[in-house]
């Protein structure tokens, strides 16, 4: 049955974030030295020598998609964020088939950051100590910490995210500087930054292109935590672009430090190399900087999952508050003010998926494969919010309908978003990567499927839903 109207929703606490703690927030569920660590190689064997500008290009794909999040955050900013906002624009049918559909994609893409902390762990002390601890048990121990953390309070963990994310971008920007400073491993040159020397053209990039959007997921972070946020119309859309400029320099410019740092005739050098940041660390800083690159390398992949965690999880709280999936998941703890419900369901259900389908799995084979599978329902997210913003401009607001802003940015998103997202789905990709389509594509039949049968269930949870708002 819909709550009554006279009953009182649960709510989070307001006015906990400033502009300067969303921005900080957002960073540390990016991650970038993770984001850098685990894609160089790889962009080096695909886009060459030319991988610093897939990444500048990803970002002014994402600063579209961030447009549209700020232009909706103007309108109706709200813990929903994206659901929200394409519920308002398509209806709530629609509105519960993404709310549903995204929110098992989030579980699924944060699985390869959590199985790494552990296979991260347990590398270091293999090499350093020639002690082998089972990343399982590492894993499990460091999911129920950043439990403890989150279920206390948004800004308490806020502020551990924030302190661990200050020590990956000071290590990542000394061992870029030092890079740079030192004219690298044959000199420095524009040439990185060049179209003109894609390893394989513009084919090479698509193929790269989805793990270089994978690598910005996390900048809608902000979104999602309007209802805890000071001045949520005015900071939210600020924190949005502030995260991606931040983002987009630090990865241009480690990715930049990485190439020359091996120089352009030892790119093969690079795209073989299992941990490449430590290679470069040794040769550039010693002993002490592959120190460096093995704590930031724990201390982001642990700030990524506690701010991926506060974000992420407002999404399920919202659609259990609103009754768009049982409301059970839209309670909240009284002494700390938290989610709680939906904050141990996306931790303890995205366990579950490591240890189930990943025990006999490299940490690395499996967020490889595991990114790649969660990206796809929010690169569909992000494409519809794209295409949500000037139809609800223009129904809802049209006075203020700007062309540039609601309809030429965006659609240049979508057509950045569609080449990302039929690069993850197109036929002919080898197993598993062949099998990930129709997976999501059961995602999307069951909660389309779960919307239609809430609906006949219960039309005023129809009308009710993506509703409340964080005025």
């Amino acid at each position: 049955m819909a709550v009554p109207m006279t009953e009182t929703k649960p709510v989070l606490r307001k006015g906990q974030m400033s502009l300067f703690h969303l921005i900080i927030a957002t960073l540390a569920n990016v991650g970038p030295a993770q984001g850098i660590f685990f894609s160089i190689a790889f962009l080096a064997g695909t886009t060459g020598l030319a991988s610093p500008f897939g990444m500048l290009l990803a970002a002014v794909a994402i600063l579209t998609v961030g447009n549209t999040l700020t232009s909706f955050s103007r309108e109706i900013p709200s813990a929903g964020s994206f659901v929200t906002f394409i519920s308002r624009t398509f209806g709530a049918y629609t509105g519960i088939t993404i709310a549903v559909t995204v929110s098992i994609g989030y579980i699924i893409a944060i699985t390869p950051i959590i199985i790494e902390i552990g296979g991260w762990i347990q590398a270091v002390f293999q090499q350093n100590f020639n002690v082998n601890i089972p990343w399982q048990a590492i894993t499990i121990v460091g999911t129920f910490v950043v439990a403890f953390l989150v279920v206390r309070g948004l800004k308490i963990s806020s502020q551990w995210a924030a302190g661990l994310f200050f020590t990956e971008a000071a290590v990542l920007l000394l061992i870029s500087c030092v890079i740079v400073f030192r004219g690298g491993a044959n000199g420095l040159s524009l040439a990185p930054l060049l179209p003109t020397h894609l390893l394989g053209g513009f084919k090479s990039l698509g193929l790269a292109f989805p793990l270089l959007v994978f690598s910005f997921v996390g900048f809608e972070n902000s979104g999602p935590l309007a209802e805890e946020a000071k001045n949520p119309k005015r900071n939210i859309p600020r924190a949005v672009f502030w995260a991606i400029i931040i983002v987009a320099f630090l990865y241009v410019f480690s990715s930049y430090a990485a190439i020359v740092g091996y120089g352009g005739n030892h790119l093969k050098t690079l795209a073989a190399d299992a941990a490449p940041f430590n290679t470069l660390a040794k040769h550039y800083l010693g002993g002490f900087g592959i120190f460096l690159i093995d704590f930031i390398g724990f201390t982001s992949l642990f700030a990524c999952t506690i701010a991926a965690c506060n974000s992420q999880t407002r999404i399920i709280f919202h659609a259990g508050r609103e009754g768009l999936i049982p409301r059970v998941f839209g309670r909240v703890n009284k002494k700390y003010g938290t989610p709680h419900v939906a904050l141990l369901t996306y931790l303890f259900v995205a366990l579950a998926l490591i240890l189930i389908i990943g025990w006999k799995m490299q940490p690395l084979t499996f967020y490889a494969d595991m990114g790649s599978l969660g990206t796809i329902p929010i690169i569909l997210m992000y494409l519809l919010g794209n295409i949500a913003l000037p139809v609800y401009m223009w129904r809802h607001n049209r006075k203020e309908f700007n062309w540039w802003r609601h309809a030429i940015v965006p659609v240049v998103g979508m057509v950045v978003l569609i080449w990302s997202f039929w690069s993850l789905i197109q036929p002919g990709q080898p197993a598993p990567y062949n099998a990930f389509p129709y997976i999501v594509l059961g995602i999307v039949v069951f909660a389309l499927l779960y919307s239609l049968w809430l609906g006949s269930r219960n039309k005023e949870v129809l009308d009710v839903a993506a509703q409340t708002l964080a005025e």
